[in-house]
């Protein structure tokens, strides 16, 4: 019998609430809703880092984002998601055209047959490298203004960047990922990751509106002005137009695909790598927090051995991801691999989640981590289904919280629950010596990764809200 195809889709930012089948209301994301209907739906699953750098190590590699290094490029000895499938027989492609830290020069690219990146969409140099005065201009403050406050780049990059600016529609990333999946006349791994809901939340090519861009300045204008609430409820509005366009773009992919009757032999897996933050902890967009507005992400899996309509509570994390999907491909799972498969959960069968899930990432101080900056202090976090530890080198030292009682994670019990704190205290240190260990393991062999000092890279870096 022929092996199972497997389409990973990846939306950056995408929050855990944002989406109908997980509770949002005055939103539509009716495709994405039917996926999880005809599928299974994991509604506690939780990211392993808060940013794109910190959680795909996870995602592809299994590895923790300390242990792999977080900001460098992949371990060039860790075996990748894309590596095993290929090495078992799998045609394997990713369309990544819109976030510089997914690239080949990270080492993201290992283990596909094709691959294109944010660098063939965006190249460093060609015939508009040498720009007039103006752009030059535009591009010294655009920096001045992301060195200066999130808040100001936003407002910045409403009233002047090229519409689309770094992104590229995923409408045109669903296109080519379906057209080479038709193609294939063997089974395929095809990764395809969206940037749609990504900040700044303007308009994407093919979609703008006057109004969004008017709207998105006055959110700024307003946050700047210390009206905020007002602006939250703006901002919130655009990023949920752009989940509802990702859903559009899914949707019409789906229906090709089952069009082409690829879906009856293809496991579908829609998730996130962190989600967004709205003030709920004082930030905007993303950054090293681990509050659960950035770590609790969509799972959903649909496909041939999987139920439909399946709901699990169990709790899950982004690095038991890639030893699910060899499993479920029936190939084997790498010894460098740190994630156990959550495969019995999404078959319907018993099975327990992760008891405690640990996520990472490291900043510069106040959690406001920049590009160029030495990342100095780690943070990290131990989580059970009902209780959170945050231990942070910089401070606040320690952070406890009730999730259970307290969802949003606004009462700090870490000196009231001293039982609790302490058992999740050792879990944390039991767990920080084997990230030690396997950074140890994997120090120095890696690719040339992300080169901050490249003005092109900053400036694209910029233009996501990480420099």
């Amino acid at each position: 019998m022929r092996r199972k195809n497997i389409v990973l889709i990846t939306v950056d930012s995408l929050r855990y609430d944002a989406l109908g089948c997980d509770g949002a209301v005055g939103i539509s994301t009716s495709n994405i809703d039917h996926l999880a209907e005809r599928g299974v739906l994991l509604r506690q699953a939780v990211a392993n880092g808060p940013r794109t750098q910190s959680s795909f190590p996870a995602i592809m590699c299994s590895l923790y984002p300390l242990a792999a290094g977080e900001r460098e490029a992949l371990p060039t000895e860790a075996t990748t998601l894309a590596e095993a499938l290929r090495d078992a027989g799998y045609r394997t492609a990713a369309l990544n055209p819109s976030n510089p830290f997914l690239t080949r020069e990270s080492g993201y690219d290992r283990g596909f047959g094709l691959f294109v990146d944010f660098w063939d969409v965006h190249p460093r140099r060609g015939p508009h490298a040498a720009a007039g005065r103006w752009r030059s201009l535009k591009r010294g403050v655009h920096d001045a203004m992301g060195r200066r406050d999130l808040g100001f780049l936003m407002l910045f990059q409403a009233a002047f960047q090229k519409v689309g600016g770094q992104y590229l529609t995923g409408e045109v990333i669903a296109d080519q990922g379906f057209a080479w999946a038709r193609e294939q006349d063997e089974p395929f791994f095809l990764w395809l990751h969206f940037m749609d809901v990504h900040y700044p939340y303007t308009p994407l090519p093919g979609r703008w509106r006057r109004r969004d861009r008017v709207r998105c300045m006055a959110a700024m204008a307003g946050f700047l002005a210390g009206r905020r609430r007002g602006a939250l409820r703006a901002l919130r509005s655009l990023y949920d137009s752009r989940v509802e366009l990702v859903d559009r773009i899914l949707g019409r992919l789906l229906l090709r695909m089952k069009h082409a009757r690829l879906d009856d032999r293809t496991v579908v897996v829609v998730t996130s790598d962190h989600g967004e933050r709205f003030r709920e902890h004082g930030g905007h967009a993303h950054g090293p927090d681990l509050y659960d507005e950035l770590l609790r992400i969509p799972l959903i899996a649909a496909g041939p051995e999987l139920p439909a309509g399946l709901e699990r509570t169990e709790q899950v994390s982004l690095i038991g991801l890639a030893p699910t999907l060899l499993e479920l491909a029936e190939v084997a799972v790498p010894d460098c691999f740190s994630g156990g498969s959550f495969l019995p959960l999404l078959q319907g069968r018993s099975g327990a989640g992760e008891s405690h899930v640990f996520s990472e990432a490291m900043h510069s101080g106040g959690r406001q981590s920049r590009v160029g900056v030495p990342d100095r202090y780690r943070v990290m976090s131990c989580r059970t289904p009902d209780w959170k530890l945050i231990r942070d080198e910089q401070g606040p030292a320690e952070e406890l919280y009730d999730l259970a009682a307290d969802p949003g994670e606004k009462v700090n019990l870490i000196g009231e629950r001293p039982n609790v704190a302490d058992e999740l205290r050792r879990e944390l240190d039991r767990h920080a010596e084997e990230v030690a260990r396997d950074a140890s393991r994997f120090s120095g062999r890696r690719a040339a990764g992300v080169a901050a000092e490249d003005d092109e890279v900053r400036r694209r870096l910029a233009a996501l809200g990480y420099l």
